[in-house]
Formats: C-alpha cells, structure tokens, sequence
C-alpha cells in the first residue's frame, strides 16, 4: 500500500491523505485488508495530475498482486469521492462492488451493489454502527480495533475528537442523542479512531472517545 502514499496504522490498514476541493483540507482514505478480501473506504485520489496517475497505478499493482475482489464502502454519502470509479475500474478483474449506508443510496451518483444498515456485516467482517443518520453510519474494523467516522466524529485542534456540530444533523435528533447511540462503541476494545476529518488517533483511544461523547451529551 506504500504504492499509494499510504502509511500502516496496524496490520491490514492502511492510511493516505488526499485533498479534497470543496472540503479544501486533507481528508482521510482507508484500505483496510484480510487473506481474502480488500476494503478500501471512502477513497479519495490526488488532485494533481501526476500524483492521480501515481495512485491509480500503485492501486492496480496492490489489486494486481492481491488477486482479491475490491470491496468499497462508503461511511455517508458526501464520501462517495472516487469510489465509483474504482468500481468501474475493477469491475470485470478481480472483481468490484460499491457499498453504502441505505439511506445513502439513492443520492449517489451510481446505485451501490449493496446497501446496508446498522448491524450488517460488512466484508473483511466489518460492522456499521448507528449514527442516528439514515446516510451515515460509524464502521468497526475489528482486526485493527479501530472506529472509522465519517462526519459525525470529528478531528479538533482544541480537542483531539468532538462530536459534529448540531447544523450537521437532522431537525429532530439533538447531539446528546447521537452520543448516546453512539456508546456502544465504548464496549468495544478501540484502540484507534480514523475520523476522515482529523488525525488519527493512536494513543488512549478508548478514553478520547468517551471524553467525546461525554461532551455532547
């Protein structure tokens, strides 16, 4: 995965940074893999030209030496980024289909192969949680013990992870709620959060995010 500027956060994930015009930052992309199966979230490829081209061709060298199908998941549905085309560009070898949070589905610019809500499994045994978002959901990639957020867990200068600004949400579900649909995540041995809006965060993980929440509520 270093073919895609890409660094290890634990084995089988890996992490690289594109940015995002209309975000106009740095924005978070995961690949996420096991023997059978390779995962890549909310990707995004680079704006420069050049650097684009080197991405798609370290992306068909790892797809290339994986052999594996490439599973795409999308946390919500501002982050469809370049997941279509990568559908499109492994479609027929080995193999490619788009996931998304159900809710998400019909403002995609392509259907997904599957829609999927809290609860459902996901390839390489990934698990959506509920965000109280029809379109958003919060994944749990147990082999890495990591929490991955789309927008409704967010990376801070002041604080380290905060949960999304009340304007974020839907009219009838307040902060407080979503922290507690939230908590379940506290029973889960998190020892990373990848929020695609902020740094990793590796260190006392589990307590960050209880902190996080426990502000909101």
């Amino acid at each position: 995965m270093e073919r895609l500027g890409a660094s290890q956060l634990a084995p089988g994930l890996w992490r690289w940074t594109a940015y995002h015009p209309e975000w106009r930052d740095e924005v978070g992309c995961l690949a996420y893999t096991n023997v059978a199966e390779l995962v890549l979230i909310d990707p995004l490829a680079p704006v420069d030209h050049a650097a684009g081209r080197r991405f798609w061709k370290g992306l068909d060298q790892e797809v290339r030496r994986r052999k594996a199908p490439v599973h795409t998941v999308i946390t919500v549905r501002w982050h469809e980024r370049h997941a279509p085309e990568v559908v499109d560009r492994y479609a027929s070898s080995p193999g490619a289909e788009l996931w998304a949070p159900a809710g998400a589905a019909s403002r995609l610019s392509r259907l997904p192969d599957h829609a999927f809500v809290a609860g459902d499994r996901l390839p390489a045994g990934i698990v959506a949680f509920d965000t109280l978002r029809s379109d958003e959901v919060v994944l749990w990639l147990p082999a890495a013990n990591a929490v991955v957020s789309g927008d409704v867990l967010l990376g801070g200068k002041r604080k380290p992870l905060r949960v999304c600004p009340q304007s974020w949400l839907p009219p009838d579900v307040k902060r407080a709620e979503l922290a507690a649909a939230l908590a379940p995540l506290l029973e889960l041995p998190v020892e990373l959060i990848l929020p695609a809006h902020g740094e990793p965060i590796t260190a006392d993980a589990a307590a960050v995010l209880e902190r996080a929440l426990a502000d909101a509520a």
